[in-house]
């Protein structure tokens, strides 16, 4: 081992205590933040054998929703292995964490101790990233990992660790995907290394399979996510045996049907976003709701519920209430995503419209949820900031529109097929920037979801994984411009 490699080996030691402290710092002392239940951990609960705690259902002054965090449950039997194994894979950390939990006698499933599952997989994922990119050169090295640790390890990414949300477990299982893939380009093409090209194929169908289990949302990246794996199997068909080719055609089969069947048991879930994206988006400011209801072959009677999302009180709807049997009969058996499509194809300024409201909500991973116990304080706590320099900095700096959006990656698509083009033979960059298409086409994707899927509701929070990947762009941008600077000043001093 060379001097130079020692040098960074020693940096990326660093970077790690500081990946850790960090982490430390913004999640593991107190008092304790997390973020609090909007009623989404149910789903979860249910598949992983949790409850709340005896003392919390027999409290009159416990508050379980939107204003404080609940980071202790009971741990209960598996009632249906089945649905588990079908659910969320969030429920894939979760089960085992209680396996352990319980071996050594104790009853209660902390959150803290996911969060600490999710770090130590997170950081992973950081060390896998770096050594793939083999960065020789010291200070690049150092610039890089410090925007990495600065972006990434954002307290508002953090503070979702400590809870039973689906977004830690996307972004986590996302990072590990493109690390896994990252390490695969790097043994292959840098040094041409086949020995375990089975198993580093195998591990990219593993992360890939945890990330579409994660949130419903992500099971539409499966056909992008195949399509990749695919070309990394046929790139090398000449490399694996007949029995690994089978081994991996059984994994991608599990990998398909995985998230089909996620799809298929979230029925009702699928009624919520319908009503929402009708009523509460197509519907929602409307200067002609009725017109609107015939487009989408409605009846358009039901204009008296323009503006209302899914989850009001039954008395503040006129007549179509959600689950009724009158809105069963008129809406949900005759609305589709199909019909939604074919509404905003022949209706593009109100996607423009939509789309233009949408990127005025992106940029935002904080909450306005409670981020702090009842215990700890009575008056809720929602302000949030440990370690958020970059959140900040881009909630409040960046533009938020959609000129700026698609600005971005315009820029990038440009030059990334301009540098692939021009990189000829040089196989491990072009399979890195397949990777970057890839990860832009999930985030591309994961844009208009939030709007055409649920309507005005909850818009936000559904940009998580967008914003999480917009930021890797910036973070690609960034490196970009640092080392073409960097570049043209030491072409330009060696001219002297």
């Amino acid at each position: 081992m060379s001097i130079k490699d020692v040098k960074i080996n020693k940096y990326r030691v660093c970077i790690i205590l500081t990946a850790v402290m960090i982490i430390t710092s913004v999640l593991f002392i107190g008092p304790e933040v997390g973020v609090a239940d909007q009623g989404d951990f149910d789903r979860i609960m249910n598949i992983s054998g949790l409850s709340l705690l005896d003392k919390d259902k027999n409290n009159p002054d416990f508050i379980r929703f939107f204003k404080y965090i609940v980071t202790e449950y009971k741990i209960n039997p598996i009632d249906n292995l089945s649905k588990t194994i079908k659910g969320c894979s969030i429920s894939y950390l979760i089960v085992p964490i209680s396996k352990v939990i319980r071996m050594f006698g104790e009853n209660i499933f902390k959150t803290k101790y996911l969060a600490l599952i999710y770090s130590c997989l997170y950081t992973l994922a950081l060390i896998i990233i770096l050594k793939a990119f083999n960065i020789k050169n010291t200070l690049n090295s150092i610039i890089v990992s410090t925007l990495i640790l600065l972006i990434f390890f954002d307290g508002n990414y953090l503070v979702w660790f400590n809870s039973l949300y689906g977004e830690p477990m996307m972004i986590v299982t996302l990072s590990l995907f493109i690390a896994c893939v990252l390490n695969y380009i790097h043994c292959k093409y840098a040094i041409k290394n086949c020995k375990n090209i089975t198993i580093n194929i195998a591990f990219i169908i593993i992360t890939a399979f945890l990330f579409l289990g994660s949130k419903l949302q992500v099971t539409i990246s499966l056909p992008i996510i195949i399509a990749l794996i695919l070309k990394i199997i046929w790139d090398n068909r000449l490399c694996l045996s007949k029995i690994s080719l089978g081994a991996l055609c059984i994994l991608i089969y599990i990998l398909v049907l995985y998230p089909i069947g996620i799809c298929n048991k979230s029925d009702n879930l699928c009624k919520d976003t319908e009503y929402n994206s009708v009523f509460y988006g197509v519907l929602n400011g409307s200067k002609t709701p009725r017109q609107d209801l015939i487009d989408l072959g409605l009846n358009p009677d039901m204009s008296i519920e323009a503006g209302k999302h899914s989850y009001l009180e039954k008395t503040e709807y006129e007549k179509y209430i959600p689950g009724a049997e009158i809105t069963n009969e008129e809406f949900y058996s005759k609305v589709s995503n199909l019909s939604l499509a074919k509404f905003y194809l022949t209706h593009p300024i109100r996607l423009f419209e939509g789309m233009e409201y949408t990127a005025g909500k992106a940029f935002n991973t904080s909450t306005s949820l409670g981020k702090c116990s009842q215990n700890y304080s009575e008056l809720p706590i929602v302000e949030f900031h440990r370690f958020t320099i970059w959140s900040d900095f881009r909630d409040h700096i960046l533009p938020k529109n959609l000129y700026f959006i698609v600005a971005v990656y315009l820029i990038i698509i440009i030059h990334s097929i301009h540098d692939y083009i021009n990189s000829k033979s040089n196989l491990e960059f072009k399979n890195r920037i397949l990777l970057l298409w890839v990860v832009m086409l999930i985030g591309i994707i994961q844009f208009p979801m939030p709007f055409v899927g649920n309507g005005k509701a909850d818009t936000a929070k559904q940009l998580f994984l967008f914003n999480f990947i917009f930021d890797g762009l910036l973070l690609c941008m960034f490196t970009y411009v640092y080392l073409k600077l960097k570049t043209f000043y030491k072409r330009k001093l060696q001219r002297k």
